[in-house]
């Protein structure tokens, strides 16, 4: 096995070392478009609420944005689950710096951004593009039916309205747990596959990865509420123990899911506010409700910035590359085969 991937690698790899290619630099040159976005709009987020924010105290403030971090780092957890069920076995770290790097470019307007950014930070740990694709794609799939779950089961007890005004976000999670069936989804990744020219997956999705995907989902989608009632509180709402928890949940939960939908604004922005305002009016009024909103698209932000730099501060500590292009093991004695295949789970599915 380490023969014939040491002697079957080098003319990839030295391709790739010699041209970096256009794709190479298109991927990294929309991520440095992305972190600019990413910064301007921190800052007017920040602009947007620095005025009212006394209205919160620091401690909530402090509390809701460790929430949200555990919230978005959740989300690598599902993704994860997902390549490991394609056959692509990763350790954290590394999950952690292609899934969060590649994160950034959802600042951009569209979803393309993510997917082709993890695509391209996957081949460094030897995980194929058809691989790497698929799992950011059904990742993103699954937090339809997740989210619209969540909001489900919670918002028809505290906030009515709010899906009455929102049903069609609802009126998506059947269509999007069909289509995540594993039958249902094998062939349309294969019919996608076939469309651009690219080699079927050897392994299709089960079940139980995509069970996993979406249960890590549903616990980030707590964690969101989690944050969101500790901004609430500080407002003197009008309802509070387990109903405003509830309410915190699925408010956020609608909110992102109508967000996601509308592919058309970079991250839901706009629409996940206007969402969460009106689930929340059962707890609070139009001002204070915006106020919470806006603060938790700014930590939301935040999150997405500390997790990017966690990312880039652990490609030091993963793999490295040798002047071939492959990863090497560190490990003092190490033949050349036995380097390849400890530290490139996937490297025969490479093209």
């Amino acid at each position: 096995m380490g023969q014939h991937i040491a002697s079957a690698e080098p003319a990839d790899a030295s391709a790739r070392r010699s041209g970096r290619g256009p794709r190479w630099w298109l991927v990294r040159g929309a991520l440095l478009v992305a972190l600019g976005l990413m910064v301007l709009a921190l800052a007017s987020q920040w602009n947007d609420v620095r005025d009212s924010f006394r209205l919160l105290t620091v401690g909530s403030v402090v509390a809701s944005g460790v929430a949200t971090i555990l919230a978005v780092g959740t989300t690598v957890l599902s993704w994860r689950a997902l390549l490991a069920g394609l056959g692509a076995e990763l350790p954290l770290r590394a999950a952690v710096r292609i899934f969060f790097v590649g994160q950034i470019g959802k600042y951009i307007p569209g979803s393309v951004w993510p997917v082709l950014a993890q695509m391209e930070l996957s081949r460094d740990y030897g995980i194929s593009r058809p691989k790497a694709a698929s799992a950011s794609l059904v990742v993103l799939a699954l937090a339809v039916p997740s989210g619209g779950l969540a909001a489900a089961i919670t918002l028809p007890f505290v906030s009515a309205d709010a899906l009455a005004s929102y049903w069609w976000a609802l009126a998506a999670v059947p269509v999007f747990a069909v289509l995540l069936y594993p039958s249902v989804l094998s062939r349309l990744l294969a019919l996608a596959f076939r469309l651009l020219r690219r080699a079927p997956l050897d392994e299709p999705l089960t079940l139980r990865p995509i069970a996993v995907g979406a249960g890590w989902l549903l616990v980030s989608f707590c964690w969101y509420g989690l944050a969101t009632w500790l901004l609430v509180r500080d407002l003197d709402p009008e309802v509070g123990g387990g109903r405003l928890m509830l309410l915190s949940v699925g408010a956020y939960a609608l909110a992102w899911t109508a967000g996601f939908l509308v592919l058309v604004v970079p991250a839901g922005a706009g629409v996940r506010e206007a969402v969460l305002v009106l689930a929340l009016a059962p707890a609070v009024a139009g001002g204070p409700a915006t106020l919470v909103a806006l603060v938790a698209r700014l930590l939301a932000t935040v999150a997405d910035l500390v997790w990017a730099g966690v990312g880039v501060a652990l490609r030091g500590r993963g793999a490295r590359r040798t002047e071939a292009g492959m990863e090497t093991d560190p490990r003092p004695g190490a033949s050349a085969g036995e380097r390849t295949a400890d530290q490139l789970p996937d490297t025969a599915t490479r093209r």
